[in-house]
């Protein structure tokens, strides 16, 4: 039996999916087929030519061969390689994380099932309903990140609905935009002089995606998901679907290049990513809760990434994704880390009910740091190395800009430097922390991901040459 590539990738992860509600009892189960399913699929995208079939024992997938639903057209192409993967390798690496985190969770089937709805937006051709398939998968992840947790004291904190929803209604307001802005530009690919659909298309496209991307001033909910949701689920959240956004905005480039033609792209970009990196670094900087500053450090990062695309050059479209590359690495120490201070602090993450906490739980306060330090585009990390590109790059035209883009960097450093001071103060006299022995599959996890950010930090060739690849996939920069 022979299945186009999109049917088979699709159909393995839904179906997947669907057996893991059966098996919410056995956690160690659900996590191990997940991480198996969307890194099996991904590797096979990989490794696979896509003009050839692949046996598969009794199935034979052609990776390359298109997918027809109801008319509309899903197909790999070289260029949905690098996104693919981005999104299958980071959706497993989090599954895993969660094995020892979340037990019995709904994450494994909905993160999964929302893997399937990514992955699908990256291979129809329409953008619209890649739009849709993101809707869907927001939806998705939306019922385990207000799941409860567990404190040191085995009380239940957490659940909160509010981070979740306002994402939700967020990505809802967005895609109405989307649509309309497709019924545009087919207007104006037959009214070709009517210059107001253009200008109205633009408008539309801009201000959608600006809500997805939580581009100021819609960045509110990064810091509410990042405050009131698991902290492994947020790292899903802020990857793997704001990645698939971002590898969306590029698909909507490459499909309309009038876009990055405008003689104001470079400039709405670079002023719209100096405006985030400046906000989220002071907001950071003044920050008395950790998980909001994970959600403005993100927001830092997609300014960063808005920045290098304003460049209007391939080198700064490489960059971009060697950003959009490093963040799964290092916001995922960061809300590991968040996760254990979290539970020692009985759900609450104010770092002054958590003065002194890195005496009970250095491990976790070790994450947090390095992650947060990474996140902030600081040595050694691969963060350091995309960031200190993305200055050399502006500066040559601009050294103004390049100051202000490291001072953006600098606010969420000085955040983490003044969490630090508070971590690492004296237990008081009047606070207890429960002592709980650290679990020795977290501590392989936590060495594994800073051995991970330290190695690419000192070898950034390897994702750099991987993102300057891709970037020479897309046409829309000639420089």
């Amino acid at each position: 039996m022979t299945f186009s590539g999109p049917l088979f990738v699709i159909g393995t992860l839904l179906a997947t999916a669907a057996l893991l509600q059966l098996l919410r009892r056995w956690t160690h189960l659900m996590a191990w087929l997940a991480l198996g399913a969307a890194a099996g699929v991904s590797t096979l995208i990989a490794l696979t030519p896509l003009g050839q079939s692949v046996s598969l024992g009794p199935v034979t997938v052609n990776m390359g061969a298109p997918l027809s639903v109801w008319g509309r057209l899903l197909v790999i192409e070289p260029v949905d390689r690098l996104p693919i993967m981005f999104i299958g390798y980071t959706a497993a690496m989090l599954f895993l994380v969660a094995w020892r985190l979340l037990p019995h969770s709904n994450f494994f089937p909905s993160g999964l099932a929302a893997v399937a709805m990514l992955m699908g937006a990256m291979m129809v051709q329409q953008v619209v309903f890649a739009a849709l398939l993101i809707e869907i998968a927001a939806l998705l992840t939306l019922f385990p990140l207000q799941e409860p947790l567990v404190d040191a004291r085995g009380n239940i904190y957490g659940g909160k609905a509010k981070g979740g929803l306002q994402y939700l209604v967020y990505a809802t307001l967005a895609l109405p935009g989307l649509m309309i802005t497709q019924l545009l530009l087919e207007q104006y690919a037959i009214f070709p002089g009517d210059v107001g659909l253009l200008e109205s298309a633009t408008i539309l496209l801009g201000l959608s995606l600006a809500i997805l991307l939580g581009a100021v001033p819609f960045q509110s909910w990064l810091s509410s998901v990042a405050m009131d949701g698991s902290p492994p689920v947020v790292t899903f959240l802020f990857t793997v679907n704001v990645g698939t956004v971002w590898f969306l905005l590029l698909a909507y480039l490459q499909n309309y290049r009038w876009l990055s033609d405008q003689a104001a792209f470079g400039s709405l970009f670079t002023s719209l990513g100096l405006l985030m990196m400046v906000l989220g670094g002071a907001l950071a900087a003044s920050q008395r809760r950790l998980g909001r500053m994970v959600g403005y450090a993100t927001l830092v990062d997609n300014g960063a990434m808005f920045v290098a695309l304003g460049a209007r050059q391939t080198a700064g479209l490489a960059l971009t994704l060697v950003i959009l590359m490093a963040r799964p690495l290092a916001l995922g120490l960061m809300t590991l880390g968040l996760d254990g201070l979290r539970r020692l602090g009985g759900g609450e993450d104010q770092i002054d009910d958590l003065t002194g906490a890195a005496w009970v739980a250095p491990w976790r306060t070790l994450a947090f740091m390095i992650g947060g330090i990474a996140m902030a585009g600081f040595p050694l990390s691969l963060g350091f190395a995309a960031r200190w590109g993305l200055y050399r790059l502006i500066a040559e035209t601009n050294l103004f800009q390049a100051t202000i883009a490291l001072l953006g960097s600098a606010g969420v450093m000085m955040g983490l430097v003044s969490s630090a001071r508070m971590l690492l103060a004296p237990v008081p006299a009047q606070r207890r922390f429960v002592s709980v022995p650290e679990d020795p599959v977290v501590l392989v996890l936590i060495l594994l991901l800073v051995g991970g950010i330290l190695f690419l930090g000192v070898f950034p060739q390897l994702a750099s040459q991987v993102a300057l690849q891709t970037a020479q996939g897309f046409t829309f920069f000639t420089q």
